[in-house]
């Protein structure tokens, strides 16, 4: 096999407030300068384990109450009992004897006050935004529920019923089905193998569960593993006064489950979803991934991967997106629970053929990841990314809130959030590399496709990933020659890149693709910039990105002041080792190129006929 060489010539000169508390019951010292949650705040708890954090801002008469249980699916340990975390999101709007569902809702619409829930794996959270006269009334309404929840064995079955529909709701929809069978794949002891939702058998069976809903609320609703979080134009001291109020009574179950934990896994496993309605393919790619500690890097390095290698700015992306269009959706959803949760990848398909090439293409790119170092500029940039945009999410007293109940259920701190953060800040393009050679894994794997079809031809056919990432490895080193050839006088610096290949090996029947290739190197921009931005940046050093084209040779250069050749290398670094390969630049190039042929053959006959 011919070898292709690049020679490297470069010629050149010769020259020489009040702060956040870290204790319950204590205000600590201020935050610092890397917190990316530095708001003041007021943590304490009271006698029964409540935990109260209260949060004042400057948004005016706006106030957020988040209360976060520490109850969700994860919970659900007793067999046949799956559901019930959500289902009790629900009866939680029933209301009370002081307080029945009519009169609640009444004096939530008369206050304006807007209201929702929702339950996952590790938590149910119950939240609402109200002005800030209201604020007495809302605690006051909201402790009376959770202490005194009523109801009746007619509207309890009514409810399990609506929750049984919402599930058959859910059940037609493609997505959630495979999520629910991923999931019921993967695991064979935790308790995340059912979804929110629960087991259908067990909603079936939910109507005749009322002793056990009494059980359930009981052991779960209780302070010690309750958060009242209060974001607002408020008063910190005389708020914990309100929740120490209407709070205070609240009995304590002291109640622990024994969630049983996941062996380790023996993948990787494959399930078929038969969709018998016409529908688009889908594939879902999973592995075994780390739990949730701010303490450790793991799930910040698994959540920066799947950026790098599946997000929208990603190759895997713009191949099976923008250029191939085998996919009209692809995305990863690595969520941090508790426990060991599920690193996902899914991709949904528009032609149920390319089924086998799409899961080769997300398995080659995590193979990227676990071979590759990431670009320690990239992950900076990520980094910054991440840090401002959630700075940018905390604009309004609601989204702070809602952002603090996502962290608190953890640990029952905001301090979790900045913990997670320096752990982000702390990433190498080493600690990526290992966590993907840690968590990706054929072991840990397990694949789902759904399908109008009854079977996906050749899926399971190819490599392992243990045998795609030891082809990345074992690769060997590029054979690149370095030439230096200095001068003592001339400011300038001369770059030139050479490659052993030329003109004279254009495939049959394809002449001219060197030279069409190499000039979308030089005049297509890269992965990161248009031409044009390129240009331009070129522009203020007056240098450029050449390219020359032999028989069996192309030379890709630049002359640049010594001054400006980092700035230059830059940029032409980004033409050369991330090419933007555009379908509109290859067009324009292609087409220019045709023109410049159809221009030379013109010339030369009219030098004939002169």
């Amino acid at each position: 096999m011919r070898r292709l060489f690049l020679i490297a010539i470069i010629a050149i000169t010769t020259t020489t407030v009040w702060a956040g508390t870290r204790r319950p019951a204590t205000e600590a010292p201020a935050t610092t300068a890397s917190d990316v949650f530095d708001l003041p705040y007021l943590m304490k708890d009271l006698k029964n384990g409540l935990r109260v954090i209260v949060v004042k801002t400057d948004y005016p008469d706006i106030v957020s109450l988040q209360i976060p249980v520490q109850t969700g699916s994860r919970n659900e340990v007793e067999e046949g009992k799956s559901g019930f975390a959500h289902f009790f999101e629900h009866m939680m709007f029933r209301g009370t004897e002081k307080y029945p569902q009519d009169v609640y809702k009444a004096i939530l619409k008369n206050a304006g006050a807007d209201q929702n829930a929702y339950t996952s794996d590790d938590l149910t959270n119950y939240h609402m935004t109200f002005t800030k006269p209201d604020l007495e009334k809302m605690l006051e309404l909201e402790a009376d529920r959770f202490q005194n929840l009523s109801y009746t064995e007619e509207e309890f079955r009514t409810e399990a019923l609506a929750v049984k529909g919402e599930y058959l709701k859910n059940f037609s929809n493609p997505v959630r089905q495979m999520l629910e069978r991923i999931r019921d794949t993967a695991y064979t002891t935790h308790t995340y193998k059912h979804t929110t939702m629960g087991f259908v058998e067990d909603i079936d069976a939910m109507p005749d569960q009322m002793a056990y809903s009494k059980v359930f609320f009981e052991r779960w609703y209780s302070p010690e593993k309750t958060a009242v979080i209060v974001v607002g134009d408020v008063d910190p001291q005389e708020t914990f006064k309100l929740v120490k109020k209407y709070w205070g009574n609240w009995k304590s179950s002291n109640y622990e489950a024994d969630i049983p934990q996941e062996p380790a896994a023996q993948g990787p496993k494959y399930d078929h979803l038969h969709w018998e309605q016409p529908s688009q393919p889908w594939i879902m790619v999973g592995f075994h991934g780390p739990r949730f500690d701010p303490s450790q890097k793991d799930m910040p390095a698994m959540d920066i991967l799947s950026q790098i290698y599946f997000s929208q700015t990603s190759d895997i992306y713009k191949k099976l997106v923008t250029q191939n269009q085998m996919v009209d959706q692809l995305w990863a959803y690595f969520p941090d629970r508790k426990d060991p949760g599920l690193l996902i990848v899914a991709a949904r398909l528009i032609d149920v053929e390319d089924t086998a090439t799409v899961r080769a293409d997300i398995l080659d790119t995590i193979a990227r990841a676990r071979s590759e170092l990431v670009d320690a500029d990239r992950l900076t940039d990520i980094k910054s990314n991440q840090r401002y945009a959630l700075t940018n999410r905390m604009d309004n007293s609601s989204s702070i809130g809602s952002l603090l109940a996502s962290f608190v259920h953890f640990e029952r701190t905001p301090e979790t959030l900045n913990q997670v953060y320096y752990r982000y800040d702390e990433l190498t393009p080493e600690d990526l590399r290992q966590y993907a050679n840690q968590y990706f894994t054929d072991s840990n794997m397990v694949t789902v496709t759904l399908a109008n079809e009854t079977e996906i031809a050749g899926i399971n056919d190819g490599p392992s990933l243990q045998q795609r990432v030891a082809a990345l490895t074992n690769k060997a080193p590029a054979d690149i020659q370095f030439v230096e050839m200095r001068s003592a006088t001339a400011p300038l610096v001369d770059v030139s890149f050479l490659f052993n290949t030329g003109a004279a090996y254009d495939p049959p029947g394809k002449k001219g693709l060197a030279a069409l290739t190499a000039a979308m190197i030089s005049d297509g921009g890269s992965a990161k910039r248009s031409i044009d931005e390129i240009n331009n940046a070129m522009y203020p050093i007056a240098s450029g990105f050449g390219v020359q084209v032999d028989k069996e040779m192309i030379r890709l250069h630049g002359t640049m002041h010594r001054d400006n050749l980092a700035h230059w290398y830059a940029l032409a670094g980004e033409q050369l080792l991330t090419p933007g390969w555009r379908e509109s630049d290859f067009d324009r190039i292609k087409r220019r190129m045709i023109n410049s042929i159809n221009s030379d053959l013109v010339g030369n006959n009219d030098e004939e006929l002169g």
